[in-house]
């Protein structure tokens, strides 16, 4: 009996230790399955990390093009440098910085310069006392003493050179053209400052307000006393006489106008 009750049992413990490993085996995936799911947890954390991993990477060392780069970025203003992804580039700010620095010396020479004479010598040719169609000298002469007489010129000497001395005043359009050419120059200048520097802005504008100030200059020092002289030389053949002036270029060009005279070398083109 009890072999036979040992032959019922031990098929029984048996299964009981087959079963026992079937128990552990089924344990073991339970928790391979928890570290599983834990790790699917974790795992869009650790990908985002592994994605960040590449922007926190130390930077290689800055080449020469890349400083370049930097040192034109800081030095342009807020404008320019929004201009380099798509705009004009950057080297055109310098050049109008460098326009701008050759014009403001240039627009403070023309205000100075302009109650000033500019001081020039021309020849004029007209047909000599040899040639029938010619006016006499005398004639030639008196329409010249009455010309700088109409304009209230005096002799100041006489002699192979005849000198004229007047009074200029001061002229109410070239006083008006040299406040506008000024507008336009302080107006320029300006733009480029509120490039160049635009942490003031458009109060850079406010120096097209000294534009009057030029005008005024020219004004109070327009009024001079200018000396014009003439020579006349007749040639040998007496075919031709040469008109030879020295004076104020806007004095110049009034006279040849209104005396019907040819600069010598040149033709009159109608």
């Amino acid at each position: 009996m009890q072999a036979a009750l040992g032959k019922h049992i031990s098929p029984i413990s048996h299964a009981n230790a087959i079963g026992r490993p079937a128990r552990r085996s089924a344990v073991v995936p339970q928790r391979r399955l928890a570290v599983a799911a834990a790790s699917q947890q974790q795992g869009p954390s650790s990908s985002r990390s592994e994605r960040q991993l590449p922007q926190r990477r130390p930077a290689g060392p800055a080449t020469l093009a890349q400083l370049a780069a930097l040192w034109a970025a800081a030095a342009l203003p807020a404008q320019a440098s929004e201009a380099l992804s798509g705009g004009p580039p950057a080297s055109s700010y310098y050049v109008s910085l460098g326009l701008f620095v050759m014009t403001v010396p240039g627009l403070w020479s023309l205000i100075k310069r302009s109650p000033k004479a500019k001081i020039k010598r021309k020849t004029f040719e007209v047909a000599g006392p040899g040639n029938p169609a010619a006016l006499p000298l005398d004639v030639r002469a008196r329409q010249i003493f009455d010309y700088f007489k109409k304009y209230n010129y005096e002799v100041k000497e006489r002699g192979e050179v005849i000198t004229f001395e007047g009074t200029y005043a001061a002229s109410a359009s070239q006083a008006s053209a040299l406040v506008l050419y000024t507008l336009v120059g302080l107006a320029s200048t300006a733009l480029v400052l509120s490039i160049t520097v635009p942490q003031v802005g458009s109060w850079w504008y406010a120096l097209c307000a000294l534009s009057p100030a030029a005008g005024a200059y020219y004004w109070r020092n327009a009024e001079r006393t200018e000396e014009f002289r003439v020579k006349m030389v007749t040639s040998d053949d007496e075919q031709t006489t040469d008109i030879v002036v020295e004076g104020d270029d806007e004095e110049i060009e009034r006279f040849w106008k209104e005396l019907g005279l040819m600069e010598k070398g040149k033709v009159l083109v109608k």
